[in-house]
């Protein structure tokens, strides 16, 4: 995979512009929140199934674990210089998808390396979690990486009821 690329743009947090909270105390918020999402663990379903849990936190770093399957792999959250949150998704060892969070509302965007960061008027975000962290979705179409099913979006969620 090639080396990180932010969006074009500077990102966008709740905290910032209602608070003036400074962007890279925002992006560590981000990364607690994320990290509440999976503490204590949890089970997720949809396009892959598995249980995913905190593994390890600070600060300004995260490494979410996860099993789906016969394969185990983490997500690594880390802010950026650029103030984005940082989200790499590893499968066996192996960097497959790279991913940029903000939080400008309650739900929670993310976007691929290089992204422009613009949601069209009448569209969404190449990637979206509630903002309770109970579903996640993406577009294959900005996220090439991802496995395929036959649907344009790649969605996982919670299985609480």
């Amino acid at each position: 995979m090639s080396a990180p690329i932010p969006p074009a743009r500077e990102p966008h947090y709740i905290w910032n512009e209602n608070q003036n909270w400074p962007l890279a105390e925002c992006a560590s918020g981000l990364i607690d929140t994320l990290c509440g999402f999976v503490s204590p663990a949890r089970d997720f379903k949809g396009d892959a199934i598995g249980h995913a849990w905190v593994a390890y936190k600070s600060k300004t770093e995260a490494r979410i674990a996860f099993t789906s399957g016969a394969k185990g792999g983490h997500v690594q959250l880390s802010v950026d210089a650029s103030a984005w949150v940082r989200a790499e998704v590893y499968v066996s060892g192996a960097l497959v998808l790279r991913a940029w969070v903000e939080e400008p509302w309650e739900e929670k965007e993310f976007w691929p390396d290089g992204a422009d960061g613009v949601t069209p008027p009448d569209g969404d975000p190449p990637g979206r979690i509630s903002k309770r962290g109970r579903w996640l979705q993406a577009r294959r179409a900005d996220f090439p990486h991802l496995p395929e099913t036959g649907n344009p979006f790649f969605s996982l969620e919670d299985t609480l009821d």
